[in-house]
């Protein structure tokens, strides 16, 4: 996406070169569209919602009763995936856990783009709802089978159509959003306690699946599930609708129109031609079939090895949830370093030797903290190979090869599911889990040559990150998200005299000083001078979709990072803190500047 330039009427400053960057949008369909691990990536902005995101969404009966809906969703998603597997240990026998878990998710991977497609058709409020009400359904009529001993086979294809029926709200709920919010805060208080909501259903599925598992069958967890999916159509049948949903000029386009109707095909054959792109889609792949054949294995491991029965199944995966969500945590503070590589080395260790001692020497007290502490790893690898992926990823191809990415990655989780109880079979519960703790670190091995060499070729915008940092409007920003915006960065220099925002143009950037002076002037007025590396300006018109309120002339040569009208708000809409604190800024000066 091209950025716009310097304010219309005075002298266009030169313009540095840049590199190509990727897209806030399809970084975001990416990590929304994946498996647990989406809650890993917004763990920041969950630690970090102020009391202000609360009180928005509080204040709308709308926005509280689609939260609460995707909370239980996101429980339900969780806490029955476990369940199935366990009555598919009962029911068929342990070689049929990762049979049963394959034929969930096909099906699922198949008919996801077409469900997607729902709530660009029709009204997205009725589209959530009667994905709730299916959703209830199927787990409904999987219950009434596994209570009335229906043939397997009946239960399980009751289990593959709940299975693929989940795949209908997180596109619609995404799309939904802006439609009732009623403000562009109330919107980016929901986008952020989105991310905080399906971290905790990561988290609170397991483990209510696991109280319930430990008085009643998996058939109460279905049940369960039946029912929550019931409340959640309930919440969500008679949403209030704003008359005009809350929009900002510049807005980026949806996230659908960044995905053309081959977007997939484009994506695959884009990282068939690219060896760097492969490779990086490669080890992400296999580190779902990882996760893929754990699911299966920790099914086994509870009921066959530790005996501690189905709710013992269920707190190893909610283990592996807690390490996910701290992993997150940990590694927000390493991305955005130029050398990626050792860091997904070590990722990959951790995850791949927790594993091998869970497989080898742990006793079942201990079983639970090293999966927790694996899946701090495995967390850490999702966020480092997708940050390694958008630095060697033109942004023209980023969404398709995203979209790529989720497919083969559900691919990846089959095959986990799949070859897990031919491990088993060949070599025992805990080799098993010794082999597939290997697999990704062999994974990073190999590939290492290819690792270090896009680390030594990649183009971290680390100048601009500095800059990025100093200011008070991007320091809430992670390092992932700093990253991108460093990427969507111009560098401008501007000689004295030169006009850099005239009063009354529209606005079409924002600005970040890193050294020089600029004046600032209203209606032929004097108003401030800005020296300070890290001063940031032209926020208000962005902000507030209002003509610029006051004219920015260079005082001395003056370098400044230009940041583009839309990257600017989809940066700082995308993140509470980073949006509070603009308004913030831009409350502070708008006084000096009349119209703000």
């Amino acid at each position: 996406m091209s950025l716009c330039g310097a304010s219309s009427g005075g002298p266009s400053p030169a313009l540095e070169s840049a590199d190509a960057l990727p897209s806030f949008t399809a970084l975001s369909v990416a990590v929304r569209s994946a498996r647990p691990l989406s809650a890993v990536l917004g763990l920041r902005t969950q630690l970090t919602l102020s009391l202000r995101v609360v009180r928005a969404i509080l204040g709308s009966p709308a926005l509280r009763h689609v939260e609460v809906a995707f909370l239980l969703f996101n429980a339900v998603e969780y806490g029955t995936w476990i369940a199935i597997l366990l009555y598919a240990y009962g029911a068929t026998g342990p070689a049929s856990v990762g049979l049963v878990a394959v034929c969930q998710l096909v099906p699922a991977a198949v008919v996801a783009p077409l469900w997607a497609n729902l709530a660009d058709r029709y009204p997205r409020d009725r589209v959530l709802f009667g994905g709730y009400l299916v959703q209830a359904g199927g787990f409904g009529l999987t219950t009434v089978a596994m209570a009335l001993a229906a043939p397997p086979i009946i239960v399980y294809a009751g289990a593959a159509a709940a299975a693929t029926s989940l795949t209908i709200t997180r596109p619609t709920q995404g799309a939904l959003l802006p439609s009732v919010s009623r403000t562009p805060e109330e919107l980016t208080a929901a986008n952020g306690l989105s991310g905080t909501v399906e971290g905790t259903g990561l988290m609170l599925g397991p483990l209510v699946a696991a109280g319930i598992l430990a008085i009643a069958s998996p058939t109460a967890v279905i049940a369960a599930g039946a029912a929550a999916c019931l409340v959640a159509a309930a919440l969500v049948a008679r949403l209030p609708m704003p008359s005009s949903p809350p929009t900002v000029a510049g807005d980026p386009p949806a996230a659908d129109a960044l995905l053309p109707p081959d977007g997939l095909l484009s994506g695959i054959r884009t990282v068939r031609r690219s060896g760097a792109t492969r490779l990086v889609i490669g080890i992400l792949a296999l580190r779902l079939v990882t996760v893929g054949a754990t699911d299966v294995l920790f099914v086994l491991l509870a009921l066959e090895v530790f005996h501690i029965g189905d709710s013992g199944a269920s707190l190893l995966s909610a283990s592996l949830g807690l390490g996910m969500v701290a992993g997150g945590a940990v590694m927000f503070s390493l991305v955005g370093r130029q050398r990626l590589a050792p860091v997904l080395a070590v990722a990959a260790v951790v995850w791949g030797a927790c594993l091998v001692l869970v497989g080898t020497v742990a006793p079942v007290w201990l079983a639970m903290p090293l999966i927790a502490a694996g899946g701090i790893g495995y967390a850490a690898c999702d966020v480092v190979g997708r940050t390694i992926l958008q630095r060697v990823t033109a942004d023209r191809m980023l969404a398709r090869v995203l979209g790529a990415l989720e497919g083969i990655g559900m691919i990846g989780l089959a095959v986990g599911a799949l070859i897990a109880p031919l491990i088993v079979a060949l070599v025992g519960i805990e080799s098993a889990l010794v082999v597939v703790g290997l697999l990704l670190p062999l994974g990073v091995l190999l590939g290492w040559s290819g690792l270090r060499a896009i680390d030594r070729t990649a183009l971290v915008p680390t100048r601009a990150l500095d800059l990025l940092r100093a200011g008070a409007v991007f320091a809430p920003l992670a390092p992932p998200q700093l990253e991108v915006v460093g990427r969507r960065s111009r560098w401008l220099t501007v000689e004295p005299g030169e006009v850099i925002i005239r009063e009354g143009d529209p606005g079409d950037a924002y600005y970040v000083l890193e050294s020089g002076e600029v004046s600032v002037s209203q209606a032929g007025r004097h108003l401030r001078v800005t020296t300070e590396r890290g001063q940031g300006f032209g926020e208000i018109a962005l902000l507030r979709d209002v003509p610029r309120t006051a004219t920015v002339t260079a005082v001395r040569p003056t370098v400044l990072l230009m940041l583009g009208r839309a990257d600017f708000l989809e940066a700082v809409t995308g993140h509470p803190q980073a949006h509070d604190e603009a308004h913030r800024v831009a409350a502070e000066r708008a006084p000096l500047e009349s119209a703000g």
